[in-house]
């Protein structure tokens, strides 16, 4: 077996999207483009669902704080916590052990509560929303490109992003920030999408579209959710400089801006009235972001063009260029102009932004990874029909053409580096997963030992802040570290029994305390 680490549990998914995502592929060049889009979006449904699968335990640092934010909102969806109950003094402003959490957005968590209340308490449960959103991005990207220039760049840049390593590793909750960033591309594509079939009909249903699908990813991540109307304001002028000076030209931006104002603005007020302390502090705190290096996320200007492009996209060197020449590509392709700027302004406003901003994270410029790929697409079109030209032999570019496209998928897909994240091939390479999986251990023998009886458990992380991963998983209260004799006496004092995590390095005065039940591995 060439991936022999995978179980045949976690593996089978991923052969029936292989299939699938080749069948699309073979049925799109038969001319069957509605069956091939089908064939694709239950593919990346597949392929979603066998990264998903592959860690039974939530990943630090962010999936697991999101999952224990949206598991508290079951029962009030407009209260985030991660303390349900804080029996211990704590600092509203430090987002990784306080009570009102209102650290991130709350959209993208109603959606992972909406999941947990489905689909039980468990961390498939918490990918589910990000597994459906990375799936329907297919037909988003299928008909931005073939809107903007035909539909083989939308199909080639939809499959390339299907089988793209990094948003699957996202939809996995391996890397940070996981399922907000994947709501934060799906909105954001979302309002591009939306833009593009109003710029190709002149429908207003789709003004109404692209106000509410900006402002749910500002509901998701903040302000860079708004990121369509600079686009859209640069477009006003491309055919007709005139027009930026023409009031009656900002008219259908001004009414789509105004129903972004309503989905976003309401939840801002509440949570100023409701929660005004906490929701000053990260108004503040957002700001900061772009002025200061926060939690030591930094880097230089080139951070983004370096790092975060070989992060993103793959170490190869000749990938910048590769992608440089599809963005010319797309651009000359494109069936009009305003299309082409579109997708160059949104590109070079998200970089310039990022690359300003002090605070720096690799999947900040995730956002543009939809136009990167159409990108690709328009390249690899672009070759195809230069093949066409040199050889006419039908039946062979059409087994060429699905191979070659076949080829390109499995190197995006990454499949060694997926084994590599999420198996025990290499565990001097993936230290990380042996502490999860012992953390997990842990969590169901608390759970056993417990049993229906809810605790405040100490010395919970048997790795680092797995005190989170704990309450997720349980109903109790957990800390990550020994309690002080002033803290069990004030944790008594509400009533409450203590456990806690013996590793042999527990203090006499709670060894001789018989109250406090000890677990041992």
């Amino acid at each position: 077996m060439i991936y022999p680490h995978f179980t045949f549990n976690q593996i089978f998914p991923l052969i029936i999207s292989a299939i699938l995502i080749a069948l699309s592929v073979f049925v799109f060049h038969k001319d069957k483009k509605s069956s091939a889009l089908v064939l694709l979006f239950f593919g990346s449904l597949g392929l979603g669902f066998f990264i998903a699968n592959l860690d039974p335990f939530l990943h630090l640092w962010d999936e697991q704080y999101h999952a224990l934010v949206a598991k508290n909102m079951l029962d009030n969806p407009f209260k985030p916590m991660l303390y349900a109950t804080p029996v211990l003094e704590y600092e509203y402003w430090i987002w990784s052990s306080n009570h009102i959490w209102l650290h991130k957005q709350p959209l993208f968590l109603w959606q992972i509560a909406l999941s947990l209340k489905l689909f039980g308490i468990s961390e498939m449960a918490v990918r589910i929303p990000s597994i459906i959103m990375h799936a329907i991005m297919v037909f988003f990207i299928y008909r931005m490109g073939k809107i903007s220039c035909n539909s083989n760049v939308g199909f080639y840049g939809a499959l390339f992003f299907t089988m793209a390593f990094y948003p699957l590793e996202l939809v996995a909750g391996k890397f940070t920030t996981d399922h907000n960033d994947i709501a934060f591309l799906f909105y954001i594509s979302a309002s591009f999408w939306a833009w593009f079939e109003y710029k190709n009909s002149k429908n207003w249903k789709w003004i109404i579209l692209i106000g509410l699908f900006s402002g749910m990813a500002v509901l998701v991540k903040w302000l860079v959710g708004l990121l369509i109307y600079s686009v859209w304001f640069i477009s006003i002028g491309v055919h007709d400089k005139n027009n930026w000076l023409r009031f009656k030209s900002y008219l259908p931006l001004v009414y789509s801006f105004v129903i972004t104002l309503l989905v976003f603005l309401p939840w801002q007020i509440f949570i100023l009235s409701a929660y005004s302390l906490e929701a000053q502090y990260e108004f503040e705190y957002n700001t900061r972001h772009f002025f200061e290096v926060i939690e030591k996320h930094g880097g230089d200007i080139w951070f983004h063009f370096n790092k975060a492009f070989k992060v993103i996209y793959g170490n190869a060197f000749i990938l910048p260029l590769l992608f440089i020449s599809g963005l010319i590509v797309l651009t000359k392709k494109a069936v009009d102009k305003v299309y082409s700027i579109a997708i160059i302004s949104g590109i070079v406003i998200t970089y310039i932004f990022y690359s300003l901003a002090s605070t720096k994270m690799i999947t900040f410029s995730i956002i543009v990874v939809p136009f990167a790929f159409l990108a690709l697409g328009a390249l690899v079109d672009v070759l195809f029909a230069y093949l066409i030209l040199m050889f006419n032999k039908q039946k062979f570019l059409f087994y060429f053409k699905s191979i070659a496209l076949l080829v390109i998928s499995f190197f995006l897909l990454n499949l060694t580096k997926i084994q590599l994240l999420h198996t025990d091939s290499k565990p001097f390479e993936n230290h990380q997963r042996s502490y999860d999986v012992k953390q997990m251990k842990f969590i169901h023998q608390l759970k056993e030992t417990t049993g229906n009886e809810q605790y405040v458990v100490f010395n919970a992380d048997i790795r680092y802040r797995g005190e989170i991963a704990t309450m997720f998983y349980s109903d109790h209260i957990a800390y990550d570290s020994i309690p002080t004799q002033q803290q069990i006496d004030t944790v008594k004092m509400q009533s409450f029994k203590i456990a806690i995590y013996d590793n042999d390095q527990l203090p006499d005065y709670i060894l001789k305390d018989s109250s406090i039940k000890k677990i041992k591995e």
